[in-house]
């Protein structure tokens, strides 16, 4: 059985759970991490003590892409990636792009007194553009 430490407000903890359920891996169980209250074993899991987390017998996976593309190819039906090269790496690119763009904010968001005023407000106004 998988097992997916994920935190309930953390955007790679989301992707993670949206591939296992597009998988139909029934197999799973998620377990939500307090990211402000993290259980000591995480750090033993990830040297980075970061949600999420991926366990499946011996294997512990760490880090969204990285788990992600282990469940694609664990549970090949359906493919998440298109099959042509080209169309795999614009798809990659579209991943890359959000994870610097739009996931970068979400801690400026969920905390708007741990920085700046200037990203605050830059967070803020890229959220209503999107």
């Amino acid at each position: 059985m998988m097992i997916l430490y994920s935190g309930i407000t953390c955007p790679f903890s989301q992707r993670c759970r949206f591939v296992l359920y597009e998988k139909k891996a029934w197999i799973f169980e998620i377990k939500d991490v307090d990211i402000f209250n993290k259980p000591e074993d995480l750090a033993v899991m990830n040297p980075y003590n970061q949600v999420p987390v991926l366990v499946e017998r011996d294997l512990i996976l760490y880090e969204s892409n990285i788990i992600n593309e282990y469940i694609d190819e664990r549970f090949p039906h359906p493919q998440l990636m298109p099959g042509d090269p080209v169309m795999r790496g614009r798809g990659r690119l579209v991943l890359f792009r959000m994870e610097k763009e739009l996931f970068s904010l979400v801690h400026v968001l969920e905390n708007p007194n741990s920085t700046n005023k200037r990203n605050g407000e830059s967070a803020r106004s890229h959220r209503q553009r999107v």
